[in-house]
């Protein structure tokens, strides 16, 4: 579609100085936890912002954090707030985004399992804790609203959230569009520690999180939001066997 794909070691500030010279803009969403621990994101996240001031002449710098608010310590969100804290200490034209919970990890490691007759969807978080949740279609169109006016968006901070609700909900719109019973099952910390110990503390945070989400911030950048029932509908049912 007409872009120019370039690459840079994100562990070499000369490798990102070297790519970022002359752009009008920088969007980084950081490696993928797949890939790369805490300290790895971090490192990484502060080399770009470092690597940014180096070039000196970025016009405009995204940075997709996620919902950090009291996050410290904490796998993946406290990284992501280590980065906005080297983003504040520097003086770049910024602007900060926070997507919630990706609605698009049930197509993938959440995504809803036959066992035996019962068809269930699994996640280590109470059954009636609210979730602010987020599509990755709204992620790209807050995006490209912050990108395409930097004059008013620079310095700027976005919660970005397309829907609240709790994972029992959730079950419950599956249930309604599929017309199967879809079974929620909270994992115990236990269990995820088995299977995936260093994603016990964001899911402990996330279980006992108060702060409060909003879908405000969102539909001031693009004017709508894409609810939980919307997505299911056009991404999850069609992928449920």
């Amino acid at each position: 579609m007409g872009a120019e794909v370039v690459e840079a070691n994100l562990d070499k500030r000369s490798s990102i100085v070297e790519v970022v010279k002359g752009v009008d803009a920088v969007y980084l969403s950081g490696p993928s936890l797949q890939n790369r621990w805490d300290i790895g994101q971090a490192a990484q996240g502060i080399n770009v912002v470092d690597g940014l001031l180096e070039a000196g002449d970025t016009k405009h710098f995204i940075y997709q954090s996620a919902l950090t608010s009291d996050a410290r310590g904490v796998l993946s969100v406290g990284s992501k707030r280590a980065i906005e804290e080297r983003i504040a200490e520097v003086e770049i034209p910024a602007t900060i985004s926070r997507p919630g919970l990706f609605m698009d990890n049930f197509l993938t490691f959440l995504k809803p399992q036959r066992q035996g007759d019962k068809l269930i969807m699994a996640l280590p978080l109470p059954l009636d804790k609210n979730l602010g949740l987020i599509s990755s279609r709204d992620i790209g169109e807050a995006a490209a609203a912050i990108l395409s006016d930097p004059g008013q968006h620079v310095g700027g901070e976005y919660d970005l959230v397309s829907d609240i609700i709790s994972f029992k909900e959730m079950a419950a719109i599956v249930s309604e569009e599929l017309g199967e019973t879809v079974h929620p099952i909270q994992v115990s910390f236990e269990a995820l520690e088995a299977q995936w110990p260093e994603g016990v503390s964001l899911y402990r945070w996330l279980s006992g999180r108060e702060y409060k989400d909003s879908t405000q911030g969102l539909r001031r950048l693009t004017g709508r939001v894409t609810n939980f029932r919307e997505w299911a509908r056009d991404n999850l049912l069609p992928i449920i066997e």
